[in-house]
């Protein structure tokens, strides 16, 4: 029985994955910080959020436009749905943060910027069917 191999196609992104990266990580050691502090987060800590969000809109701006002409990505619906979820953390986790008024509030920060990573990763590995 022959098999057809998959067709795998490039990642879009360029080097915006290992900015939202470095500035997920960023957001949480601050975020760890405060929690260790048993502080809310401040102010200038969302400035820090909405930076890591308008990266992601980046991210998917530059798939959606890849998808648009013509590289599709390998598992599209898987694609799709790690992209909803890496859109709504960012900014979904700050809303959170400010409905708990104790160290936990920041911790929800902390640990979404921890997953954030491990999530573009995933997109790139759904895009490229490299699993």
């Amino acid at each position: 029985m022959l098999t057809t191999p998959a067709i795998v196609s490039a990642w879009p992104v360029g080097f915006l994955q290992p900015v939202g990266t470095a500035l997920a990580l960023l957001l949480a050691v601050l975020s760890a910080g405060f929690a260790v502090a048993n502080r809310r987060p401040p102010r200038w800590l969302f400035a820090v959020v909405v930076e890591l969000q308008l990266v992601v809109v980046a991210i998917a701006v530059q798939c959606l436009l890849a998808w648009i002409g013509g590289t599709a990505p390998a598992q599209p619906m898987v694609f799709v749905s790690y992209l909803v979820v890496v859109l709504a953390l960012p900014l979904g986790t700050w809303w959170w943060a400010q409905g708990e008024p104790s160290r936990w509030g920041t911790g929800v920060i902390c640990v979404a910027a921890l997953v954030l990573p491990v999530l573009l990763v995933r997109l790139e590995q759904v895009w490229t069917l490299h699993a």
